[in-house]
């Protein structure tokens, strides 16, 4: 070619193509049947998430009667208690957040005479903003009455979802280890036990951890007289639930309220409540509760946090951590192994070694 260019050409099998377009077609129909499942997927995973949780009850009280009374004892437990729960909070809930919606208005009217926000305001609008958008809160926290059926309904079928993987778990381990060689079906049961005890104990402490941020949110906020203090509880607890940056969101978004609703020293005593608690819970509580459930490292809580809430939100960030923590049980017994079989491997060669010499 002119000027010494060379001119590179590439060929291409016509059945590596085929290959090619076959496999982006086989992943466009899996991610279009993934999307239109979601939320069936959704379902099943809290579902998982809350038997997660309540096995290591069940297997407690298996010790003193057959599995099925076992788990009909302790989901009739778990469901009494979620009744309890929801009947004592679910009006005063309500209440609060119709409250919310209603004094919108005013409160913004009363943030504005704040110097900082007066200056964000007459940047960006705030207040208008706030106002525009004040009436859509109802809908926003509990949706048209279909959706609030809806999800009426999605609760009862992760429940009785629940009850059936509780049920079910013996089953389906024994069909699982059914198809396994012997020494690999013994080695799957003791790693299932582990990730059993390991990782329903964290979801089942990281619950509780939850409710005790969220009662001490309460109770901080009603002695200070901060408004919609059961509210901003719930949302406490909720975010207490996320790994890393659920607790600091909610903890950002309680000091904010009592600023604004209550002066610069609440806010100041809120703060220092928050970072107190904060400092006990990950220096005596934590370590009490998961002293037997499996320890992830920070940096993979992260990911599996990140990657959880963009495949499936919320959800997927909750139940990132018992993901990842079953994968590391997994990786770790396989590195073991590994790291055992290399061993054998090294002294099997220095005794062949020592013979031939």
């Amino acid at each position: 070619m002119p000027g010494g260019a060379t001119r590179l050409v590439v060929d291409v099998p016509l059945r590596v193509v085929a290959k090619v377009l076959t496999a982006v077609l086989v992943f466009s129909i899996a991610v279009s049947l993934l999307e239109g499942v979601r939320s069936v997927l959704i379902w099943v995973g809290t579902a998982l998430f809350i038997a997660i949780a309540l096995n290591p009850a069940v297997v407690r009280v298996e010790r003193a009667m057959r599995r099925t009374w076992a788990v009909v004892t302790v989901f009739f437990a778990f469901l009494i208690g979620l009744i309890a729960i929801v009947a004592l909070l679910a009006a005063p809930f309500v209440t609060q957040v119709d409250q919310i919606s209603k004094n919108a208005p005013h409160a913004a009217d009363d943030v504005m005479k704040n110097p900082l926000v007066h200056h964000l305001d007459q940047r960006y609008d705030l207040v208008d903003k706030l106002k525009a958008h004040a009436s859509d809160l109802p809908n926003l926290v509990f949706g048209a009455a279909g959706t609030v059926i809806n999800g009426i309904a999605a609760t009862v079928t992760i429940l009785f979802l629940s009850a059936f993987i509780l049920f079910e778990l013996p089953t389906i381990n024994e069909l699982i280890l059914s198809q396994l060689r012997p020494e690999a079906a013994e080695r799957a049961r003791t790693i299932g036990g582990h990730i059993n005890r390991n990782v329903g104990g964290y979801v089942a402490g990281n619950l509780v951890i939850s409710l005790i941020a969220g009662i001490v949110a309460i109770v901080t906020l009603w002695l200070l007289g901060v408004p919609y203090a059961l509210t901003l509880g719930v949302v406490v607890a909720i975010g207490d639930l996320i790994p890393l940056v659920g607790a600091t969101l909610a903890s950002v978004l309680v000091i904010a309220v009592a600023y604004f609703s209550q002066g610069t020293t609440d806010a100041i005593i809120v703060f220092v409540v928050i970072m107190v608690y904060q400092q006990i819970e990950n220096h005596m509580i934590q370590p009490l509760v998961y002293k037997h459930t499996v320890q992830i490292p920070s940096l993979v809580v992260l990911v599996a946090v990140l990657i959880g809430a963009a495949l499936l939100g919320i959800l997927g960030a909750l139940i990132a951590i018992p993901v990842a923590g079953t994968i590391q049980v997994v990786a770790k017994d396989l590195l073991n192994e590994r790291a055992e079989r290399l061993r054998r491997e090294e002294r099997t060669e220095s005794v062949v070694t020592s013979t031939a010499m």
